[in-house]
């Protein structure tokens, strides 16, 4: 049943085939869709390549690996998420690339790390594709040269300032949290920088939301950003048109029945759901701030207007460290804008 898999995961394969053949026997039981040839074929593409880089490190590791990979990737085929038949190549295509790359940590803690893997991957994915991607490729140049000395806590620390950088906002605090105790070499390959980032860039970055790591000051006029959430019969997150205002301190949108986070900054921008609309009401925006939208398409800060034409049907606003919320009469959707501070 081994098929032409590298030695070390034959061997290991071999050595405990009963067991394995069971755990594939009651995972195909409970899921119909699993077939033997989707099975071998990632044994054969996904884990085989691990486990001959875990053996040319310490042979007596291979088995610990094989066992945790196997037991999390079994559902995850069953399921066409990971696979030769997968439902999102992306995905599949990502942590193939990772496990391998980052083989000797995933060796020290196979389930936390593949776990980790797999959820940022999931969450990457379902934002944008082309930012998993780019997560993906920019966690192998930076780890896979170290992956032998370097601990899971870094490895985990980076892949959180990286998902940041890839556009995940709502891990823009854990970043600038994890990024200064990263190597400084790490963070400049990771944030794309031509410098190397010190104490005081992270200082800037912490009292600047909407600003990017390479940028010196805020953008002097709005920029568009893009838009989040959307129709839930259409595989967003709201059931009626959104209002927009704060909960908890974090600008926020809410359909009456659930309060959602709209994480934004220079890099992206998500919806994340805080909880029930009743528990997480939704409070009024800071209106010291002079940013209005206004009939036709326009944004208007302390007098200066400035076009954006995707707004026409807006009617209303709502600003925070330098990033404007706007919804509209049409729209599932709200519009976000990195927008200056001017008062």
């Amino acid at each position: 049943m081994t098929g032409a898999v590298s030695a070390a995961l034959a061997a290991v394969l071999k050595a405990r085939r009963a067991d394995f053949n069971q755990r594939f026997i009651a995972a195909q039981q409970q899921q119909r869709t699993l077939t033997p040839e989707a099975w071998h074929a990632f044994l054969r593409e996904t884990l085989s390549p691990v486990a001959e880089i875990v053996a040319a490190q310490d042979a007596a590791a291979v088995d610990g690996v094989i066992d945790v990979l196997y037991d999390q990737a079994l559902p995850l085929v069953a399921k066409q998420w990971l696979g030769p038949v997968s439902r999102d190549a992306v995905f599949a295509a990502c942590y193939k690339q990772l496990l391998a790359a980052l083989a000797p940590l995933v060796a020290r803690e196979p389930e936390r790390v593949s776990g980790a893997l797999l959820n940022a991957l999931h969450q990457l994915c379902t934002v944008d594709g082309a930012r998993a991607k780019e997560w993906t490729q920019r966690m192998a140049a930076v780890l896979k040269p170290v992956a032998t000395s370097a601990t899971v806590e870094q490895a985990l620390a980076l892949g959180r300032v990286i998902a940041w950088r890839a556009g995940l906002a709502s891990q823009r605090e854990a970043a600038l949290r994890d990024a200064p105790a990263l190597p400084a070499d790490w963070m400049r390959s990771a944030l794309d920088l031509s410098f190397t980032p010190d104490a005081a860039l992270w200082n800037t970055l912490a009292q600047h939301p909407a600003l990017r790591a390479e940028e010196k000051e805020p953008p002097k006029k709005p920029e568009w950003l893009g838009w989040c959430g959307g129709f839930r019969g259409m595989g967003g997150p709201f059931a009626a048109l959104p209002a927009i205002g704060r909960a908890g301190g974090r600008m926020a949108a809410s359909d009456g029945q659930h309060t959602w986070w709209l994480a934004a900054d220079g890099y992206g921008q998500q919806c994340v759901r805080i909880g029930a609309a009743s528990e997480w009401p939704l409070e009024a925006g800071d209106k010291s701030i002079a940013a209005k939208v206004g009939d036709g398409g326009f944004v208007v800060i302390a007098g200066r207007t400035h076009p954006f034409p995707e707004l026409e049907t807006a009617h209303d606003a709502v600003w925070q460290g330098g990033i404007l919320a706007v919804v509209l009469r049409t729209s599932y959707q709200v519009a976000l804008l990195r927008c200056p501070k001017f008062v």
